[in-house]
């Protein structure tokens, strides 16, 4: 089981939900947590219909700033306790591990509303006495060496953030991937970068998920990178590959061609030898481009990762050029298949019609 946390910085961008859909797709998230989404439960709705997960809870948008959205998937046994602006807090449930809980934080981006910040995760500790894990944008630093350029980040705000993760009993979580979550200004002399997202968890759900790990994901379309939280580091043990035929391959015109085409060329009397051959000439025909999509998007998405932390200037070129082609391909790949999707309309037109 994996759960995904971002602060997408607004879902009205398209590239935003074309992201999130590609890395649900790649991940296999069961729970998404996104905060900052700067948009109405409306939109939340599509968002929810566009990933494909089975539910949603929405904290609206207040003004120009916010907004909170968690989507869960049905085996994900997800049950929402309480929601405001700042989290969305909820106990998961399965047979394995049994019930525990999670909460969504997006802190107060307002330095003077420290103090609060710190009171609002005391209050939350508090609530239930299930093991507990939190992960989202705590706007705060622990220590000195997670934040990179511009001034140093006050003493005093480091002690009062390891404080009350102390006072909580929360430890922080092993992670994978990029030191820093957050930056601005990339390649110039103004370039910051800082840990503000990150998981804490209480001993006894570190317990009951020994081998749990945040890998920080890339995040072309938001200046915050996504956290993966994976519970449950598997082996991975590739599978035969077997043939399926798919059905969308019947609207290609040059389905029926290559068929023929290939039963006319074999010169094998074996009928199951043939019937193999034609199924891997089909796979070769009809897998051709959505795999080309799929291993440009895996190049690129391993490029960034590569270059993310150079700071000189060809590494801040290939990184460029790298994050560029990413969301090309996203749009590209996005185009596709709403391409197919009016075609299948089109031609069959709406069921309910």
């Amino acid at each position: 089981m994996s759960l995904l946390a971002w602060n997408c910085r607004g879902l009205a961008k398209p590239r935003a939900v074309q992201f999130l859909k590609e890395t649900n797709n790649f991940y296999r998230s069961s729970v998404v947590f996104l905060f900052k989404t700067l948009v109405k439960s409306n939109k939340i709705v599509d968002v929810c219909k566009k990933i494909s997960f089975a539910g949603y809870f929405a904290v609206d948008v207040q003004g120009h700033g916010g907004g909170l959205a968690l989507f869960w998937k049905n085996e994900s046994g997800v049950q929402i306790k309480d929601g405001c602006s700042n989290y969305i807090d909820f106990e998961v449930f399965n047979d394995q591990e049994g019930r525990w809980r999670y909460t969504g934080i997006y802190d107060y981006p307002e330095r003077s509303k420290r103090v609060e910040a710190w009171d609002m995760i005391r209050i939350l500790s508090n609530k239930s006495s299930l093991p507990w894990c939190m992960i989202g944008d705590y706007n705060d630093l622990m220590f000195d060496s997670e934040k990179r350029g511009g001034r140093n980040h006050p003493q005093a705000l480091l002690q009062g953030f390891l404080d009350t993760v102390a006072n909580c009993g929360l430890m922080d979580f092993r992670y994978e991937g990029e030191c820093f979550t957050w930056e601005r200004c990339r390649g110039t002399d103004l370039w910051i970068q800082e840990h503000l997202d990150r998981g804490l968890a209480t001993r006894d759900w570190m317990e009951l998920f020994l081998s749990a790990v945040v890998k920080v994901l890339d995040g072309p379309t938001s200046d915050h990178l996504p956290l993966l939280l994976d519970l449950s580091k598997k082996v991975y043990i590739p599978k035969a590959k077997c043939f399926r035929f798919e059905n969308i391959w019947i609207r290609e015109r040059d389905c029926l061609n290559v068929i023929n085409n290939f039963w006319t060329d074999m010169a094998t009397s074996d009928l199951l030898e043939t019937l193999a051959q034609c199924c891997l000439k089909l796979e070769e025909w009809g897998g051709g481009l959505v795999k080309e999509m799929k291993e440009n998007l895996k190049l690129y998405r391993n490029q960034m990762k590569k270059f993310c932390a150079r700071r000189d200037a060809q590494g801040l070129k290939l990184y460029s050029e790298a994050h560029w082609n990413f969301l090309r391909f996203i749009e590209k790949q996005e185009i596709f298949w709403q391409q197919r999707a009016k075609q299948i309309w089109l031609a069959e037109g709406d069921e309910n019609s």
